[in-house]
């Protein structure tokens, strides 16, 4: 008999152990770790130890996922209701500094409102024709971008801190009315960490901030 078919049969009839006790305890297979030998039955409570270890570690790992998005939309709360208790875009863009530095711990923020026109805030202008050269790809993209940003951009989005800025995140504020999508313009949060924004953390509350300010802004530069 092959070693295949004690296999097969030990995994069609799971009772077999149960049936014949005295095979079970006589059993032995090496330890892990030492290369000791050991019964089965130490072997699947080493197995059960490990698998309950596993499950508590991916538990914590979700606890403090929840607690981490529960934290991020509470803060969030406070920028929406900030937008909608503005009355002008300056009041506005000094409320989400505020917020960014102090709740996100987002020390570096820019932004920049798309438009050939001159505007009455104090909100740094700059035509389409103008970034799309230096933002190409961001642009392209049509959705947010975390990472590290080229020498160019970098420049193009944060000016004279821009050396500081090691990871950075970009949010295309983007007006979608009747189908029409046209672009306002872009938020850039940095960090001097390279971690703040990798690109391994997902895009999806960024992408929520996105569509959150599109929204806010809408109303505020009209």
């Amino acid at each position: 008999m092959k070693e295949s078919d004690v296999a097969q049969y030990l995994s069609d009839n799971p009772s077999f152990f149960k049936r014949h006790l005295g095979v079970l305890e006589s059993l032995s297979i090496p330890h892990p770790v030492n290369g000791d030998a050991i019964s089965l039955l130490e072997r699947q409570v080493m197995l059960l130890r490990k698998t309950a270890s596993d499950h508590q570690s991916e538990f914590q790992r979700l606890v403090a996922v929840a607690r981490e998005n529960e934290s991020i939309m509470l803060k969030s709360r406070r920028l929406i209701l900030a937008g909608l208790e503005s009355d002008s875009l300056d009041e506005f863009l000094s409320l989400m500094d505020d917020i960014l530095r102090n709740e996100f711990d987002i020390l570096f923020n820019n932004f920049i409102l798309f438009s050939n026109e001159p505007h009455s805030s104090n909100v740094r202008i700059s035509s389409v024709d103008d970034a799309e050269p230096v933002l190409k790809e961001i642009l392209l993209r049509s959705g947010c971008y975390s990472g590290v940003l080229s020498v160019a951009e970098s420049h193009y989005l944060f000016g004279d801190v821009s050396d500081k800025v090691m990871s950075a995140a970009v949010l295309p504020l983007v007006s979608r009315i009747n189908g029409d999508v046209r672009y306002l313009g872009v938020l850039a949060l940095g960090s001097s960490s390279l971690e703040k924004f990798s690109k391994d953390k997902g895009d999806l509350f960024l992408s929520y901030l996105s569509e959150l300010l599109s929204a806010i802004l809408l109303r505020l530069i009209k």
